[in-house]
């Protein structure tokens, strides 16, 4: 009953900086090998974008959020701006480019699994000036959330600005890359999948990983730590996930589900983390009810499409309730 009192308690306000994308997705049986052709349904276009996703999440969740990004003047910047609104996304600060909308190519196969190259066109622009520009709409957060699939510029001053003000940071480093040593620093909690682990970790410490035992996730907090984190999520797909905090770890299952297709479905446990933290609920208990919300997503194709509300979170949380699984 506790993750239904904290979605019940959302109610803060969240900015999400980043990227926006126009997501062309087709199925195939199987992923292309390099090299290899494959048939794949029609092509279908969905919103999607890391940040929107995220952003759309925690509306849907019931918290406020602004969203500060760009798209372009043409259909898709027409379709990722309505998906935006209709959940409840403030809009005032993010712009329209000259630059053409970002897109996304994305293959689902069979099992969910799923392949993502992108073309970030006006995502872009999301630089340090356009986030100094917009300054207030971090600075009045309780929340920021961040990835990487715009510069990283942009990231680091919304990185200055929360922490000059008090709003908590969360970083989704993803996709993966080098960033300054200070966004590190001035991250609060930190979010990635294993793979975006293994890149960031030293090569001798993320070559022992294999099946994040205890001992395992000891050496992953203390090497976390050297980079001066000290709370983060390890998304382990199926696996579930691994929540950090200082030297404790837990490992929270994934909530059993029949998945379409696991597009998005870190981007709802990003987003609904950044909402349930926005209201004060701790990391821990936040990533349990993100393990529920993002158990919905795999449900439906696409990102956005297919994210749950609070009304359809609360009636899952019922039914796990009645089945003992939280």
């Amino acid at each position: 009953m506790y993750l239904a009192r904290a979605l019940e308690h959302i109610y803060g306000r969240v900015t999400v900086v980043g990227s926006a994308n126009a997501d062309l997705t087709l199925h195939t049986h199987t992923l292309p090998r390099p090299g290899q052709t494959v048939i794949g349904t029609p092509v279908r276009v969905l919103p999607g974008g890391k940040s929107a996703n995220q952003a759309v999440q925690a509306s849907l969740l019931g918290a406020t959020v602004r969203f500060v990004g760009a798209v372009g003047k043409d259909h898709y910047g027409k379709l990722l701006w309505t998906s935006m609104h209709h959940a409840g996304v403030v809009l005032t600060d993010c712009v329209q480019s000259s630059k053409e909308t970002g897109t996304a190519v994305v293959v689902v196969d069979d099992s969910a699994e799923n392949t993502i190259a992108i073309s970030p066109g006006a995502n872009n622009d999301v630089t340090d000036i356009l986030v100094n520009y917009h300054a207030d709409a971090v600075r009045q957060a309780n929340v920021l959330g961040l990835c990487l699939e715009t510069p990283v510029s942009g990231a680091l001053a919304a990185a200055r600005l929360a922490a000059a003000s008090g709003t908590l940071v969360l970083l989704n480093l993803s996709p993966y890359r080098s960033v300054p040593a200070e966004l590190l620093r001035l991250t609060d909690v930190l979010i990635v999948n294993e793979n975006e682990l293994a890149d960031l970790l030293p090569a001798n410490l993320a070559a022992g990983l294999h099946d994040f035992d205890r001992n395992e996730q000891d050496m992953i907090a203390a090497g976390l730590s050297q980079l001066g984190i000290e709370q983060a999520v390890i998304t382990l797909g199926s696996r579930g996930s691994l929540v950090i905090e200082g030297t404790s770890t837990t490992v929270i299952p994934a909530v059993p589900t029949d998945a379409i297709d696991t597009t998005g479905c870190g981007d709802a446990f990003f987003g609904t983390v950044l909402a349930a933290m926005s209201s004060g609920t701790p990391l821990l208990e936040a990533c349990r009810l993100a393990s529920c919300v993002a158990s919905i997503a795999a449900t439906g194709h696409g990102a956005q499409a297919s994210y749950a509300d609070r009304a359809r979170t609360a009636a899952q949380l019922t039914s796990l309730s009645s089945l003992q699984i939280q």
